[in-house]
């Protein structure tokens, strides 16, 4: 009986004292935390508000340049992960929400909404810190991009695979070509003329964006199928030769002289057959052989041999970006599962690659845009043009293959994703001056138009399921 009592009594006892536990905790809090909290802030802002002039600009982040980078950071970050979850909730792969946060945070939006956040927010000593992470972000972008066409080009390469691949790349570039030989005069930049502008149009609208074209074949359940891999071989292929073009505009764009452009080349091309002969051969028997799989050294090596290719191909005047590409090419498609470098790279990728996107946010304005008709013209045409040529003409050439009429057009509408590749693209030859402001702009708004209308237009053809964001 005492016993039972005494069980009792321990009952009532709790039973009492969480009746109310949750109201009790919030009382608590917003006494003893809330409350404390907001009296401190209160006596700093009045301390704050009674400092003489001369030092209140230490309290600026402009003069904080840890703090104000690392708050740049985190804005940048989290706000790319909400407008992905959000592009992915209506049908779009999470790189599209994140794209439109880096051009919403700069000119476009932001500072129209609050004048002065954008400044506030990337002051001067910030903007170089977000650049730099946003070249490593890019690349280990590349190397993964130049992993992936390795293994593209290995699951397929028919004919009917090298006939789309030339297609949308000849297609798009030759009709590029002759668009912006009247258009030169007007939108090339300081670095453009009426050969370099033309060439770098047709390049910027043959380019198919390999890794969101992946990331939409995986939402759609199609990467296994003929089409998914038909489409990442074209693509792979085409953006491959696309950055060998480009190289050779950035060089012409440079000033260069035939003999100094001829230098140049056959210096380009001696890193790219030592990268893809020996140092592939060197690393294949490395890490095969002299290094445990799962280690910390495989990733070491990687990280080593990215930097160190992307350092030496930007000193002879090539863009960085091509030697990461190259030593993705180069790195051993068929490592053990265990030393296989792009999960954590692509997480690196995926986490510093927003910081590309609000860099490339900051430097375009696309509000503005002068509202003409010759504006809206040039855009329209410059929209048709790249979604012609790339859906008809890939589309044709998949007829030509034995392909039936629904493939072929998914096949098309595939191709026509631009995305992250053509906005690295367009962000080098604005910073090359190939493209003045205006035409960067347009461009900017081709590039999302065109990636946009690639999923819901799949689907639309019947040749994947509809998208469920929670499966």
């Amino acid at each position: 009986m005492q016993r039972a009592h005494e069980t009792d009594t321990a009952l009532s006892t709790s039973t009492g004292s969480e009746r109310w536990p949750v109201g009790r905790r919030t009382i608590g809090y917003g006494l003893l935390v809330a409350v404390p909290l907001l009296v401190g802030v209160l006596l700093l802002v009045q301390g704050v508000g009674g400092r003489h002039p001369a030092t209140d600009s230490t309290l600026t982040l402009d003069n904080h340049g840890a703090a104000a980078l690392l708050l740049a950071i985190a804005v940048v970050v989290g706000a790319a992960h909400l407008a992905g979850r959000l592009a992915v909730v209506l049908g779009q792969p999470q790189v599209i929400g994140e794209i439109v946060m880096g051009v919403a945070l700069g000119p476009t939006l932001l500072e129209r909404l609050v004048p002065g956040t954008v400044e506030w927010l990337f002051p001067p000593n910030v903007i170089g810190g977000i650049n730099a992470l946003a070249q490593l972000g890019l690349i280990f972008f590349m190397f993964s991009t130049g992993q992936e066409a390795v293994r593209s080009n290995r699951d397929q390469t028919g004919r009917e695979g090298v006939l789309i691949a030339l297609t949308s790349l000849l297609v798009p570039f030759v009709a590029g070509l002759a668009v912006g030989l009247p258009l030169a005069a007007r939108f090339a930049g300081t670095a453009g003329d009426s050969l370099t502008f033309p060439l770098f149009l047709g390049c910027a609208l043959s380019i198919t964006a390999f890794p969101v074209l992946a990331r939409i074949l995986t939402d759609l359940r199609m990467e296994g199928g003929r089409v998914g891999r038909l489409s990442l071989f074209a693509a792979a292929f085409g953006d491959a030769l696309c950055w060998v073009l480009l190289t050779v505009i950035l060089l012409l764009a440079q000033g260069h002289g035939m003999v100094s452009l001829w230098r140049s080349l056959l210096l380009s091309t001696g890193m790219a057959v030592v990268i893809l002969w020996p140092i592939r051969l060197l690393l294949a028997k490395v890490l095969r052989r002299h290094v445990r799989p799962g280690t910390l050294l495989v990733l070491t090596i990687a990280v080593v041999g990215i930097a160190a290719s992307s350092g030496i191909t930007a000193l002879l005047g090539i863009h960085q970006l091509i030697g990461a590409f190259l030593f993705g090419l180069a790195w051993p498609p068929d490592l053990p599962s265990e030393s296989n470098v792009n999960r954590p790279l692509g997480v690196m990728s995926r986490l510093l690659l927003p910081c590309f996107f609000v860099g490339f946010g900051l430097s375009v304005d696309l509000g503005d845009l002068p509202l003409s008709w010759g504006t809206l013209g040039t855009l329209l045409l410059l929209l048709a043009v790249a979604v012609v040529t790339k859906v008809l003409g890939v589309t044709l050439a998949g007829l030509l293959s034995g392909m039936d009429r629904r493939d072929s057009a998914t096949l098309g509408l595939l191709m026509n994703a631009r995305g992250l590749t053509e906005l690295v693209v367009l962000g080098i030859g604005h910073d090359s001056g190939l493209v003045n402001d205006q035409m960067f702009g347009i461009l900017t708004i081709v590039t999302l138009v065109t990636t946009l209308m690639t999923g819901p237009g799949v689907r639309r053809l019947g040749a994947a399921p509809v998208h469920d964001p929670t499966g």
